[in-house]
C-alpha cells in the first residue's frame, strides 16, 4: 500500500518506482510461501498423517541425516547393558565359583542402577510435579528407553540364566566330571572288582560285553522312573552257581532317567540296540545316584544277585569319542546361545528407536524444555540421570542466551531448527 502510494504520488524517479516494485513482489512471494494456506491444507491432508505407516515410517517429515545413525546409536546404547547382563548370567553356572559370585554382583549392579534411574524419575513425577507446566512429553521422552531397558534387561537375566543351566546340565557338567577321572580299556567285569576302578570316567570294556536289557531294575521317585541294567560278559547273567563273576559281585550297571518300563524291567536306556556298543562313561548326575542305588539294591533283591561297589556308566559306542563330543556340542550351542540373543535384542532396540522417534516427530514425546529436578533431588538427578540434567542445564543456558538475544534485538533460531536438531539428538538417558 505504501508503493503504491509512492507511485500515485509521483515521487522519486522511474528507476526507484521499479526497484520498489520489485521488493513489493518479493515481499508478497516470501508472505505467500510462509502462509500459503493451501500448501498446508494439502500437507496436513496426506495419508501419512492418518495412518500407521506415517506414525511408523513418517517419511515427510524426516530430516535427510537422522534415519540410520540416530537409530543405531540409541539402538547400540541399548543393546550393550542388556547383553552384558545376558552374558553375565549365562556365565554364572558355567565358570569357576568366585567367578560365577562376580557375575552374580555384576548383574544385580546394572539392574540395581537400571531401577534406580526409573525410582529416581517416578519420585521427581510424584513428588516434584515435572510433568506439569507442558513438561509431559519430556517425561515421556526421558523415560521410554530407561523404562524398556529395565525390562529386558530382568528377561535377560532370567533367560541367561535358564540357558547356562541347560548347557550345564547337558554337556559341561559330565564333560568337567569326566576330564578329572581316568580313562580305562579291556576291563572285564567278570574280573575286574569295582573297587579297582572307582575313579574311572570313560571304561571300554573287553571285546562281548554287553547289558542285559531283559533282568533290569527300576525305581520310581516323584513321577520319574530310574533305570539300572546289568553290564556282564555276553550281555546275560547266568543264574547258575558258575555264572557270578569271580570276585562274586555285580558292580557295573548301566543307568537312565524314565528309559524303561517298571515293573516289566525292560532297559531301553542309551546306546541298548546297538551291538558294536562295548564301552560305558561315567554317569555324573548327583541327584539320580541315590536313586540308582536304590534300583541296584531292589535288582540284587529281585535276582538275588550281590553288588558291594555298584559303578554307573551311560551305555554308549565309544566313551572316549562321546566324551570329545560333548566339548563340540557345547561350543556350538555356546555360540547360538550368544549370537542369537544378542542380533534379537539388537532388532528389538532398533524397532525401539524407531517407535521414539515416530513419536517426537508427532509431538507426543520432546526432549526440549527439560524439567528442572525438584528441590533436594539435584544430586539424585545427577547420579542417576546424568544425561537428562545435563539436558535441562543445556535448555536453561539456550532460554537464557535466547532472552539475552531479545534484549539486543537478535532473532532467535527457528523452531524448525530446534526441531530438526531435536530429531537428530541420540542423547538417550543409561
Amino acid at each position: 500500500d505504501l508503493s503504491r502510494a509512492i507511485l500515485a504520488q509521483g515521487r522519486g524517479g522511474s528507476h526507484f518506482s521499479h526497484r520498489l516494485l520489485a521488493l513489493e513482489c518479493s515481499l508478497s512471494v516470501m508472505v505467500l510461501q510462509e502462509g500459503n494456506l493451501l500448501h498446508d491444507e494439502d500437507k496436513y491432508l496426506q495419508a501419512h498423517n492418518h495412518s500407521f505407516k506415517g506414525l511408523l515410517e513418517a517419511t515427510s517429515h524426516k530430516p535427510k541425516n537422522f534415519e540410520h545413525s540416530t537409530n543405531v546409536q540409541r539402538a547400540w546404547r541399548c543393546t550393550l547393558p542388556v547383553v552384558f547382563v545376558y552374558l553375565a548370567s549365562l556365565a554364572s553356572f558355567l565358570v569357576w565359583r568366585w567367578l560365577a559370585v562376580l557375575c552374580a554382583l555384576a548383574v544385580t549392579y546394572v539392574i540395581s542402577a537400571l531401577a534406580g534411574s526409573l525410582l529416581v524419575l517416578l519420585l521427581s513425577v510424584l513428588v516434584g510435579k515435572i510433568h506439569q507446566n507442558h513438561h509431559e512429553r519430556s517425561v515421556i521422552y526421558w523415560s521410554f528407553f530407561p523404562c524398556w531397558k529395565f525390562v529386558l534387561c530382568c528377561v535377560a537375566a532370567v533367560l541367561g540364566g535358564f540357558t547356562s543351566r541347560y548347557l550345564w546340565e547337558s554337556c559341561w557338567e559330565q564333560y568337567s566330571e569326566v576330564s578329572t577321572l581316568k580313562t580305562y580299556k579291556g576291563i572285564d567285569p567278570a574280573t575286574t572288582p569295582g573297587q579297582q576302578i572307582m575313579d574311572a570316567g570313560a571304561v571300554d570294556f573287553v571285546q562281548g560285553t554287553g547289558i542285559d536289557t531283559g533282568h533290569a531294575g527300576c525305581f520310581m521317585n516323584a513321577g520319574s522312573t530310574y533305570c539300572v541294567a546289568p553290564i556282564v560278559a555276553n550281555g546275560k547273567v547266568r543264574h547258575n552257581i558258575g555264572g557270578a563273576p569271580s570276585t562274586g559281585s555285580f558292580d557295573y550297571f548301566a543307568v537312565g532317567v524314565n528309559c524303561c518300563s517298571c515293573p516289566d524291567m525292560e532297559f531301553r536306556c542309551g546306546a541298548w540296540q546297538n551291538p558294536g556298543a562295548e564301552g560305558g562313561i561315567r554317569s555324573t548326575d548327583l541327584e539320580a545316584r541315590p536313586f540308582f542305588k536304590l534300583a541296584v539294591d531292589a535288582w540284587s533283591s529281585s535276582y538275588r544277585k550281590a553288588s558291594s561297589h555298584p559303578l554307573f556308566f551311560e551305555w554308549v559306542e565309544s566313551p572316549v569319542s562321546y566324551w570329545a563330543s560333548l566339548r563340540h556340542r557345547f561350543h556350538k550351542l555356546l555360540a547360538v546361545a550368544i549370537i542369537l540373543p544378542t542380533l534379537v535384542v539388537f532388532g528389538i532396540a532398533m524397532t525401539l528407536a524407531r517407535v521414539l522417534k515416530a513419536m517426537v516427530v508427532h509431538g507426543w514425546a520432546s526432549s526440549r524444555e527439560t524439567p528442572a529436578p525438584p528441590e533436594g533431588f539435584e544430586t539424585a538427578w545427577a547420579r542417576f540421570l546424568p544425561e537428562m540434567f545435563e539436558r535441562q542445564r543445556q535448555d536453561c543456558v539456550r532460554r537464557q542466551a535466547t532472552a539475552a538475544a531479545a534484549g539486543y534485538g537478535i532473532a532467535s533460531p527457528e523452531r524448525s531448527e530446534e526441531h530438526t536438531s531435536e530429531l537428530q539428538s541420540p542423547s538417550i538417558i543409561s
